[in-house]
């Protein structure tokens, strides 16, 4: 009868033990994905704001994007954004069809064309230019990487400008569980959302994987700026 009982009390004691270690791991489970879901949230704000401060740099500048993301905050913080165009007069019928352009128009003072230009801050709407390259969360020190290249679009017979902004999963997941973080690595690689690295002199490249977060993408000409996460 003794021995029943104590029996019985180990056999109750590896219960709740086993209990406690299932409840233990599936709150541990639940609370990495909670804390990576807000983290994500963030980086992809911080990229969205990114995407804003490239599209109006475009605008701005004939086109063109800004190739590093110090060269962005830079021109953030110093530089000037297009506004608007007021214009006064317009082309007619018979000038559009003599060839007269609308910028020889203007030369000639046939119509007026005053462009209007504000700091980048004010359109925007942020207050510290420097935060634009930060990764808000995760590694301290962490920074978004840009890069742009030209590239030759065959169907459209003319060059493009691609332009990618990226943050990766090792900064904004730091200090989160590393056997978690390698577990959600092997699940992307298993369903192809891991990327071959060609961004050699970025100081993240890791024998051709890379996983994270980003916007664009040098290898898609079709992309327009989209996010990886849509």
């Amino acid at each position: 009868m003794k021995k029943k009982i104590i029996f019985n009390s180990i056999l109750t004691l590896c219960i709740i033990g086993l209990t406690y270690a299932c409840y233990t791991s599936i709150w541990s489970e639940i609370e990495f994905d909670k804390e990576k879901e807000m983290r994500e949230k963030a980086v992809i704000a911080s990229l969205l704001n990114i995407k804003d401060a490239e599209e109006l740099y475009k605008r701005s500048n004939k086109g063109d994007y800004c190739g590093t993301i110090d060269s962005l905050v830079d021109w953030v913080a110093n530089g000037r954004a297009l506004d608007k165009i007021i214009k006064e007069g317009e082309l007619t019928d018979e000038q559009l069809e003599s060839g007269l352009t609308e910028e020889e128009a203007v030369q000639k003072g046939i119509i007026k064309r005053d462009t209007v230009w504000v700091a980048p801050m004010d359109i925007l709407n942020i207050t510290n230019a420097d935060s634009l390259k930060i990764i808000p969360v995760g590694k301290e020190g962490g920074v978004f990487q840009l890069r742009k290249k030209q590239t030759y679009n065959l169907k459209q017979e003319q060059f493009e400008l691609l332009l990618e902004v990226r943050a990766s999963m090792d900064d904004y997941l730091d200090g989160l569980d590393t056997k978690k973080i390698n577990t959600l690595k092997a699940e992307l690689k298993k369903r192809g959302k891991n990327r071959g690295d060609l961004m050699e002199e970025l100081p993240d490249h890791t024998e051709g994987t890379w996983y994270g977060l980003r916007i664009g993408d040098l290898d898609d000409a079709n992309n327009k700026l989209a996010g990886n996460w849509d």
